[in-house]
């Protein structure tokens, strides 16, 4: 039988296999996923967290460090317009696919990555297009070490994926805790995965911090989530 689906699988023409992908995420989450294209983390691992812990209950807004080309941005908009419509996104990017110098282990750095994914598009225009319809969504177009206060009071989820250096995830985490509430978390992407420098800060954010740390785990392949006591 699973060689009778596998085989099923291979014949189904793509354009079909992403429709029924799409529709099964509407069933899930209620709204259709933007253009699959425009989120390459999976933020559905995001969403599940988000409800699974229900911190949308929780006083605060969302802080998405490092939006790209916007899909995850898209789906933590739509995800709380349904459960928490008062509440904002605060997504900040510098939005210049340059800037990321840093280097992965296969040798290639950010942003060789990132404009090989743009192929010459601009990457400000794609995010723009892809949320257009967000009325939640507060954009800073902003390099983060220039931010020296969100204007969100308070935070309930942050999730950080923007520069990868050293210095600019600890300077993304020290953003974010200061203002997550009670049970509020801060997920990172690319944890344990193939940029080690990044892995390495976050263990030393999680020494500095770990008596206002509540529980730690991770999901998928690369996302570690610190929840604050």
């Amino acid at each position: 039988m699973r060689t009778f689906f596998r085989f099923i699988k291979k014949i189904i023409p793509p354009p079909i296999k992403q429709f029924f992908k799409s529709f099964w995420f509407k069933l899930k989450y209620g709204f259709w996923p933007p253009p699959p294209f425009t989120d390459l983390s999976g933020y559905e691992i995001l969403l599940d967290t988000i409800i699974k812990y229900q911190l949308f209950k929780l006083e605060g807004d969302v802080v998405e460090i490092g939006c790209f080309l916007g899909g995850g941005t898209y789906k933590l908009s739509k995800l709380l317009e349904r459960l928490a419509p008062d509440k904002k996104i605060y997504a900040i990017d510098i939005f210049n696919p340059d800037f990321d110098k840093t280097q992965c282990l296969e040798g290639k750095t950010m942003a060789e990555i990132y404009k090989q994914i743009l192929r010459g598009k601009n990457q400000y225009e794609i995010y723009k297009r892809t949320i257009k319809n967000c009325k939640n969504v507060i954009t800073i177009v902003s390099d983060t070490k220039k931010i020296k206060e969100l204007p969100c009071e308070k935070i309930l989820f942050a999730y950080i994926d923007g520069n990868h250096s050293p210095t600019y995830v600890k300077n993304d985490f020290y953003l974010v805790w200061k203002k997550i509430v009670p049970n509020g978390v801060v997920a990172f992407d690319d944890y344990g995965y193939d940029l080690p420098q990044v892995t390495e800060t976050i263990h030393q954010l999680v020494g500095e911090h770990w008596s206002e740390i509540l529980r730690i785990w991770t999901k998928g392949i690369k996302t570690i989530f610190i929840q604050k006591k």
